[in-house]
């Protein structure tokens, strides 16, 4: 008999075969499923953690100052801020910038975040670190689904963690953790959570604020600024197109290690090349110019303190007594040689061939004059001076010298005149003095005797007289004498000893008729 259908069996053990296979292809396509949901509940938590990153840079000043913003052009918000946490939404990303304005603000599996961040550390250099947490646990009728979880960590990456315990969250193998008490954000167990801040992953592909993690590689600033650097440590070399502008001092070191400041400190009123070793000198060497090549100009003056030694001469090498100042081998000049103290000019050499000194020049041997010597100290014969042997000169010009501490003429006559008394000082030592007088008498009727007599003397000690007179007799048919006015002369010279610096005076002793006489003294040898 021909069988026209299957059996009950068949037809069951089918549908059980059937049922099977699709329960196992749903599993597999809920896994698929679940997979992919893990994934962009990992890539999201990412997106938004680096998007807290990149917020913490730009708005670090009113992070440190915990300053709050409501939503001002300026620093978009929102961002509340209180006792060392601040805290920002996705909305705040959007509105920065920062995230995508169509970011709905929820993950797959419809948790929304929770983002605060801590202020700590000491002014200026506060660090802020922070925490990007679900709002809700991934779990279904109270149970967390810890491999999703997983899942979403391996895809958000080492700063990505969970909350296993209600009040801690961990990173992976406890890599890193963060407490409720520092976040209050962290308060289920479940939840999916992004550390941000300086002490996470990401943030460490930046230069760091606190230099806890080196470069990796070199710093390129696309030709921006770096302000408000305190110490620059470096073991090689700084290569700069432009100027080196330091606010203070500027240290660099020798072969030997010593130390030589550039810039100067607050004192002197100057800039400074200060060397720390005191043994050592500074050398500004060109070993490529060639003899005698200048190598070193300065436009202004130069001021030394001490020696200076040119042509390879020590400074030092320096007559005893002598406080120093330009050792070298010649000294040409193209105008003046001068010397002096505090500005003033007391002696110069100048290309004219001149020399002028107001003090002594003083030759240890003789002084060879081509053309003239002139003197202009004047000297008063008789006044006292310093040293013998000095020369000066009269208002007359006679030469002069300091004979026993007194100046004298050096020999010859000295002569000087006056009217009816004479007085003077004598310039030397003389061994004569001769006095001529010459008289003017007036006119008189009738015999009599007209005269002078005149005394000299030698410091008030007398020395002689000098004497003249005319005879006048009555003549003529009545007895009368008709006598004009006349003239009596008459010269003496006495033998005396007169020292240098005495007073010669010459003064009348008698007359008869006597209008006026002229007195002469001459001293001689």
């Amino acid at each position: 008999m021909k069988r026209k259908g299957f059996s009950l069996i068949e037809v069951l053990l089918s549908l059980t075969i059937l049922l099977m296979i699709t329960a196992l292809k749903f599993n597999n396509i809920k896994s698929e499923q679940e997979d992919i949901n893990a994934k962009v509940v990992g890539e999201q938590i990412k997106s938004v953690g680096e998007a807290v990153n990149s917020y913490i840079t730009i708005k670090y000043s009113e992070l440190s100052e915990l300053k709050s913003a409501s939503g001002s052009s300026d620093d978009p918000g929102p961002r509340i801020c209180s006792s060392n946490i601040c805290e920002i939404t996705t909305q705040t990303l959007i509105n920065n910038g920062l995230l995508s304005e169509s970011f709905s603000g929820k993950n797959s599996f419809g948790s929304g975040y929770k983002i605060q961040l801590r202020r700590s550390g000491i002014a200026p250099n506060y660090v802020v670190n922070g925490i990007v947490t679900t709002e809700n646990p991934w779990d279904k009728e109270g149970y967390v689904n810890y491999t999703l979880l997983g899942k979403s960590m391996q895809i958000a990456g080492s700063d990505s963690g969970i909350n296993k315990t209600g009040n801690l969250a961990s990173g992976y193998s406890g890599i890193w953790t963060a407490k409720q008490s520092d976040f209050s954000s962290i308060n289920k167990k479940g939840q999916l959570v992004y550390r941000v801040g300086y002490n996470s992953s990401m943030y460490s592909v930046y230069l760091r604020r606190d230099g806890t993690l080196p470069m990796t590689g070199d710093l390129d600033l696309g030709e921006n600024n770096i302000n408000n650097i305190n110490n620059i440590n470096a073991n090689g070399n700084a290569n700069i197109n432009g100027n080196v502008n330091a606010g203070k001092e500027v240290v660099a070191h020798n072969g030997y290690g010593d130390a030589i400041t550039m810039g100067g400190d607050a004192a002197g009123n100057d800039y400074e090349i200060r060397l720390s070793n005191g043994s050592r000198p500074l050398t500004i060497y060109s070993p490529n110019a060639s003899e005698y090549t200048t190598i070193f100009k300065v436009g202004k003056n130069v001021q030394f303190s001490q020696r200076l030694g040119l042509m390879g001469r020590d400074p030092n090498a320096i007559p005893s007594g002598w406080g120093g100042g330009l050792t070298t081998l010649d000294v040409y000049a193209n105008g003046t040689v001068g010397a002096g103290n505090n500005g003033n000019l007391n002696a110069y050499m100048n290309s004219g061939g001149n020399i002028f000194a107001s003090g002594n020049i003083e030759a240890q041997k003789r002084v060879n004059v081509g053309e003239y010597v002139y003197i202009n100290g004047i000297a008063k014969i008789g006044a006292q001076c310093e040293k013998s042997g000095l020369q000066g000169r009269t208002n007359e010009g006679q030469i002069v010298s300091c004979i026993n501490g007194l100046w004298a003429l050096n020999s010859g006559t000295f002569t000087r005149m006056g009217t009816n008394s004479l007085s003077l000082t004598s310039p030397g030592s003389y061994d004569y003095v001769m006095l001529t007088i010459s008289s003017k008498f007036s006119g008189r009727d009738g015999s009599h005797t007209r005269y002078t007599s005149y005394n000299v003397y030698n410091n008030g000690v007398y020395i002689g007289n000098v004497y003249t007179s005319q005879n006048v007799r009555k003549g003529g048919s009545r007895g009368h004498s008709w006598v004009y006015e006349g003239y009596g002369v008459s010269m003496k010279s006495f033998k005396f000893k007169v020292p240098a610096g005495s007073n010669i005076s010459v003064s009348l002793a008698g007359s008869a008729y006597h209008i006026s006489t002229d007195i002469r003294v001459d001293l001689t040898n």
